[in-house]
């Protein structure tokens, strides 16, 4: 009887599970075509997307704001300077090739300096030109970063298609040297639509360091290095697809998205 009792319970077990797996697959609809893709819709990639071999405008801003022109007050920012200057992690690879040359060399980084006056909740925001645009549905994102063993953390800020932002925390870069340092994507970031075009891609906004607030001030440096995302870069095809892109509304956007500035 025992034994009977325990099959019926494992049976009714697979039942729900049968169920629970049914209700997930048809919660997520995909769009349906004529013809169903081929084994590349299920490519998972890693693609570079800054390699910090161009010298764009970036911009560093701090909290508490550095003061301008007021000599009565002391500064709580003694030092902000944000530059590119020659280096590279060693053990970084080169990619062999990539369409839009990037991760092909490694002769410069990003480098950041700083020290605020008074230790607390301080942090620095790095900006870059125009928000970078992750190709695909993506998993997540790694950066290198070079630390001198200051105890700050690390955070990028990415915008959904909706315009909602969220902030994915790479936790503490408390270390010496070179390390790459990884966070995922979580799946509650909307990134696709039940219709075409069904890729929905996220921006990066930002990059935020923020000190412990124990952290002694002291003139602190980071640099930065190469950034990946992996990702999902397949989109479904069929007949006609692509007839939209000749409507004034399509150019607009694809021109907005590319020249608009990062917050």
């Amino acid at each position: 009887m025992k034994i009977q009792v325990k099959g019926k319970k494992l049976a009714l077990s697979l039942s729900l599970l049968v169920l629970m797996v049914v209700t997930t697959s048809t919660a997520f609809s995909k769009i349906v075509t004529n013809v169903e893709p081929d084994i590349s819709s299920k490519e998972i990639k890693a693609v570079v997307v800054e390699d910090f071999e161009q010298t764009g405008e970036w911009k560093a801003e701090t909290t508490p704001k550095k003061f301008k022109g007021d000599a009565k007050k002391k500064d709580p920012v003694k030092t902000i300077e944000l530059k590119f200057v020659e280096g590279s992690p060693a053990d970084l690879k080169v990619e062999q090739w990539t369409e839009d040359k990037k991760g092909m060399e490694k002769k410069q980084c990003l480098g950041l300096n700083f020290e605020f006056t008074y230790p607390g909740y301080n942090s620095v925001s790095i900006i870059p030109p125009a928000p970078i645009q992750l190709p695909g549905r993506a998993h997540g994102i790694s950066l290198w970063v070079h630390g001198r063993g200051n105890n700050y953390y690390l955070e990028v800020w990415v915008k959904d298609y909706k315009g909602n932002v969220h902030v994915l925390k790479f936790g503490s870069v408390n270390f010496v040297g070179w390390r790459p340092v990884t966070v995922e994507v979580p799946v509650y970031i909307p990134q696709e639509t039940d219709s075409y075009p069904q890729t929905k891609t996220l921006k990066i906004e930002r990059f935020v360091l923020r000190s412990d607030p124990n952290e002694i001030t002291t003139n602190t440096f980071f640099f930065f290095d190469q950034m990946k995302v992996l990702t999902e870069t397949f989109e479904v095809q069929f007949d006609g697809s692509g007839l939209e892109k000749s409507f004034e509304s399509v150019k607009n956007k694809e021109t907005t998205d590319n020249t608009a500035p990062a917050q």
